[in-house]
């Protein structure tokens, strides 16, 4: 586990070039518990980065569908949906140092067998260690929204990320957004109505009905505390 969780990158001059994410980083100093997780834990349901494409079946030690959620943040609906589907094999990306920790040790408290974490940035996750139609299902519980209109470009599920996706889902796959915004929501609705391939499960090509097997995560139950409706978006990966 290393605490580069972007590649850097540099001009013809050696000049650091910065680089629009969908995050901030806002890690604290680790604690001797959090060093101790990191020792121990880390290098059992762990990934470093590595510019290597992963082979799934080897390291779950099975043939499964594998399940990605991005950002899943302390990860107790992650860990607690994967112990839960247990003919399935799930991967998780998160950017926060304290909320990967939180959920490693967690999920060893558990003594779960089919979940594996990446600390890193999950766009260059998704292209350097994602194999093309691999993923069954890609899910993104409440991402950072930006409300303001001039950081829209920092929002994660913009037109080539979304495009990224859908090459690493396999045929059927499919791609499940939940957020409390309902301008992010109707933008990202826009966006995959112009990608073929995608195809909204909504009857109204909108929103689908909340699914009852989604968790209820932190974030919603903040919302839902501030009477915010939420969105479910459900797309299938067709062609």
């Amino acid at each position: 586990m290393v605490n580069n969780i972007i590649i850097p990158k540099y001009n013809n001059k050696g000049v650091f070039l910065r680089q629009i994410r969908s995050f901030v980083i806002r890690n604290k100093k680790i604690n001797d518990s959090g060093i101790e997780i990191i020792r121990n834990v880390f290098p059992i349901l762990g990934l470093s980065f590595k510019i290597e494409k992963i082979n799934f079946d080897k390291i779950f030690n099975t043939i499964s569908p594998v399940v990605l959620e991005i950002g899943f943040g302390t990860g107790k609906t992650l860990v607690d949906t994967a112990l839960k589907n247990n003919k399935k094999n799930f991967l998780g990306i998160e950017v926060h140092q304290n909320s990967l920790l939180k959920c490693l040790k967690y999920a060893h408290f558990k003594k779960i067998k089919n979940l594996k974490v990446i600390y890193h940035d999950a766009e260059e996750v998704m292209l350097y260690m994602i194999r093309n139609r691999t993923l069954s299902k890609v899910q993104i519980f409440f991402p950072d929204p930006w409300h303001k209109k001039k950081h829209y470009k920092r929002r994660l599920l913009k037109k080539n990320f979304i495009n990224l996706i859908l090459k690493k889902l396999v045929l059927g796959g499919t791609l499940h957004v939940a957020t409390d915004c309902q301008s992010y929501a109707d933008n990202i609705v826009e966006i995959i109505n112009y990608i073929p391939g995608y195809k909204n499960l909504s009857e109204t090509n909108t929103y689908i009905v909340r699914p009852k097997n989604r968790p209820v995560t932190k974030f919603e139950k903040k919302a839902i505390i501030l009477n915010k409706v939420i969105f479910d978006l459900f797309f299938e990966k067709i062609i």
